[in-house]
């Protein structure tokens, strides 16, 4: 092992995160082909509210079920192969959508669909942490995070343009194919001369995670986060339409403001973070102020108005996404040997929040009245913040720095 090893100074760490971030986009885009042919997807598979929202959030069963497992036997024998394992189930999920005829099929197929970005979310931390230094994980996890975003963006802004349903999965499975194929070629755990981590039993991964009250706290953060979010994006496109009498294909294109708000957050959120220098001041601020313009940017005057608030919303409720999935590198009694197994746990709460939230408890008290939906998706996003007051202060001015040259991303 090279001494003087230094993450920072490979560039291939470069074609790490373009990898990640082709990983993360197929899994989203393929979910988030629903909201735009929700109009068409209900009456034609007869589901209610509550069970559409359950096929739009199955993707993230698999990160309920099995992302502390994928965490654990990553560390334990490498995100790579974790993640290929992924990338078949979620293969035959994108790709064989199209030929669901009832709920519970589309269920099954949806749910497999998530599997590879489960697998590949809950080791996030650990991949882009082994390829890049502390001063640049948030900042590499924020260009990572954009990828979901950016899917959810296209999806929900170009799915209605395809002449069927039938073709629009199909595309999403022949994309999910090329993925697999460029995450096999080109995926690397670590780089060449990177220490190499102790090989311990898989429980003991997973029991060193589950001891730390700062993963729990991440992890509830995380849930609250991304329940509000799915029910605001899963549920806005049917709003626009149903409520404000906007077609379908514009209330599609309107709900993709709020992903590019998204998208913009995750690179902006930590580099205003570390501006301001203290971490728990900022997830707070985030997750107030989201809560406002999520509750109120659907209802805003047609026009630039509502443009600008649909961004706006999407900016607030994606700054914290990123800075907050950083910490299993950055907590002390976490680091690198740990690090995925606390990203498993992590996920698991994460895609609890974005399944159960919205599924059993805001569709069902809200039903087709989506100003208490959205006000109720608002809630979780505030939640968000509270929870953060609870972590321990990370940011750059609140930790004692060692004197030197400091890495740029």
């Amino acid at each position: 092992m090279d001494n003087n090893f230094k993450p920072s100074l490979l560039p291939y760490r470069w074609i790490i995160l373009v990898v990640v971030w082709l990983g993360a986009f197929i899994g989203s885009y393929a979910q988030f082909q629903l909201p735009p042919l929700a109009y068409k997807l209900m009456p034609e598979l007869n589901l209610t509210p509550s069970q559409y929202a359950s096929i739009l959030t199955a993707p993230m069963l698999p990160a309920v079920f099995f992302s502390i497992v994928a965490g654990t036997l990553a560390d334990r024998f490498g995100v790579k192969r974790v993640v290929t394992v992924g990338f078949i189930f979620a293969t035959v999920g994108i790709f064989f959508r199209y030929v669901a005829t009832n709920y519970w099929q589309m269920l099954i197929l949806m749910a497999l669909a998530g599997t590879s970005s489960a697998f590949l979310n809950a080791n996030i931390a650990k991949i882009l942490g082994a390829w890049f230094p502390p001063e640049q994980l948030s900042k590499a996890m924020g260009i990572y995070i954009t990828s979901p975003t950016f899917a959810m963006s296209v999806g929900m802004a170009t799915t209605a343009m395809f002449s069927s349903i039938k073709a629009a999965f199909i595309t999403a499975g022949i994309g999910c194919i090329l993925t697999a194929v460029i995450w096999v070629a080109l995926a690397k755990d670590k780089p060449e001369g990177a220490p190499e981590l102790p090989a311990m039993p898989v429980a003991q991964y997973l029991g060193v995670a589950a001891r730390s009250k700062n993963v729990w706290l991440v992890g509830l953060a995380l849930l609250f986060m991304m329940g509000g979010a799915m029910a605001f994006s899963g549920f806005l496109p049917d709003a626009l339409h149903s409520v404000r009498g906007i077609d379908p294909v514009t209330a599609g294109f309107l709900a993709s403001m709020g992903t590019i708000g998204t998208l913009l957050g995750s690179i902006l959120g930590p580099i205003i973070c570390d501006r301001i220098g203290y971490m728990r001041r900022f997830l707070f601020s985030a997750g107030a102020l989201g809560a406002v313009t999520i509750f109120y940017s659907w209802q805003a005057p047609l026009g630039a108005w509502i443009w600008m608030m649909l961004i706006l919303s999407g900016v607030l409720a994606g700054a914290a996404g990123p800075i907050l999935m950083s910490f299993p590198m950055l907590l002390p009694e976490i680091g690198p040997v740990y690090a995925g197994s606390a990203g498993g746990l992590m996920a698991t709460l994460q895609l609890i929040g974005a399944v159960a939230i919205p599924t059993f408890i805001i569709a069902p008290l809200a039903g087709h009245n989506y100003y208490m939906m959205f006000g109720l998706a608002g809630m979780s996003i505030f939640l968000l913040g509270i929870v953060s007051l609870f972590l321990p202060e990370l940011g750059r001015k609140a930790i004692v720095k060692p004197s030197g040259p400091s890495q740029s991303l």
